[in-house]
């Protein structure tokens, strides 16, 4: 997996926790960069686990020899049916809105948040599984990267920049459906 493709895909799951954290710092109040800050951490660590343990199911079944078969195909689902959903999430937020609106950044709103943003990390890491790509070095790059993203999303919503959300998330589902079809067209074509 190129370096390239591990940027994309970082960027892309990564999209949604920049997302909640822009609406996530809308409500901070007081100690605005403390709270920033673990936001951003919480995000980072789910995003990091969350392939991880995605990509420990991916491989078991991966080693089924029905599996390896239409393994191609499995990663395609899971990656442009994660699209997909982040992409009806940019025009549907209302789903969120109980979550995002609960007040300044708790640690409980915030591990919920952590929780459901890393969802989607979890299905590219049992895609990933199934094309074998390195996943320690594609999880830390996803983790860091949500980590930078998810603090400059909380400090821009803390200082009233709720405006990108919506295209985060939406460009995020747009290039995993993208990355999906590469995959399959790399599979049918090479």
């Amino acid at each position: 997996m190129s370096l390239a493709h591990v940027m994309l895909l970082s960027f892309s799951v990564a999209a949604d926790a920049f997302a909640c954290s822009i609406a996530r710092g809308t409500v901070i109040r007081v100690n605005a960069f403390k709270r920033s800050l673990i936001l951003a951490a919480i995000f980072g660590i789910f995003q990091m686990a969350m392939p991880v343990i995605g990509w420990g199911i991916g491989y078991f079944f991966a080693e089924l020899s029905f599996i390896a078969a239409i393994d191609h195909w499995i990663a395609f689902v899971l990656l442009v049916g994660v699209g997909a959903k982040m992409i009806w999430d940019a025009y549907h937020p209302d789903a969120e809105k109980p979550l995002v609106d609960t007040g300044d950044v708790q640690l409980r709103p915030a591990l919920i948040l952590g929780l459901a943003t890393s969802i989607d990390a979890m299905a590219v890491g049992m895609g990933l599984a199934l094309i074998h790509a390195p996943i320690l070095q594609v999880a830390l790059v996803m983790g860091l990267l949500t980590f930078a993203l998810s603090l400059a999303g909380a400090w821009m919503g803390h200082r009233g920049g709720g405006r990108f959300g919506k295209w985060a998330t939406l460009g995020g589902g747009l290039v995993l459906m993208v990355l999906g079809a590469n995959v399959l067209l790399d599979h049918l074509l090479g």
